[in-house]
């Protein structure tokens, strides 16, 4: 007598909602997977991206880390980044600028403009996009705290003993107990 192998029957005791679900998983974890291989942008638009952004900004020595996730949410606001980071690019060197002020004086055109302030905005503000997509990517190393950083220190969201308003008046107060018993 030949010995039967389990591997076909284990299929068939399988409970077909197990199945149904474990097909379904693992159909979903290839469709992300692809989706995230498809909008992984080439190096050569993140490394196109910080050398427009230490343009725009005047400030030398982004953060690469920074400028990837900063191009990848503007990616997701805007399809078109990569032609709106070239067509930017192409009219700062017909400009001749070489500074950001230089090629303001130059007269940008409205689409030029609003890609460079979306950028700009983007490193100083450290917040990408519009409500209600809004984004927030970087908080301590956005550029508006560079600016201002041997005066003030970056804000937290505990007030401490030098913050700016007062103490808020506790809500719930504790009755001490009395000596008499």
């Amino acid at each position: 007598m030949k010995p039967q192998s389990r591997v076909p029957t284990a299929l068939c005791e399988m409970p077909r909602r197990r199945l149904l679900l474990g097909g379904l998983a693992f159909g979903s974890m290839s469709l992300l997977a692809s989706h995230a291989l498809t909008n992984t942008p080439k190096a050569s638009d993140i490394t196109d991206f910080l050398i427009l952004s230490e343009f725009l900004t005047g400030r030398k020595n982004l953060s690469v880390i920074l400028a990837r996730r900063y191009y990848l949410g503007l990616q997701e606001q805007f399809p078109d980044l990569t032609i709106r980071i070239a067509n930017l690019s192409r009219d700062i060197h017909a400009s001749g600028a070489q500074t950001m002020d230089d090629y303001l004086t130059h007269g940008p055109t409205p689409e030029a403009r609003s890609t460079a302030t979306t950028v700009v905005s983007a490193w100083y503000l450290g917040v990408i996009g519009q409500d209600p997509k809004k984004q927030m990517i970087a908080y301590s190393d956005a550029l508006m705290f560079q600016a201002v950083a041997g005066a003030i220190v970056v804000p937290s969201y505990g007030a401490g003993p030098l913050a700016w308003g007062n103490r808020p008046k506790p809500y719930m107060t504790f009755k001490e107990e009395s000596d008499e018993q």
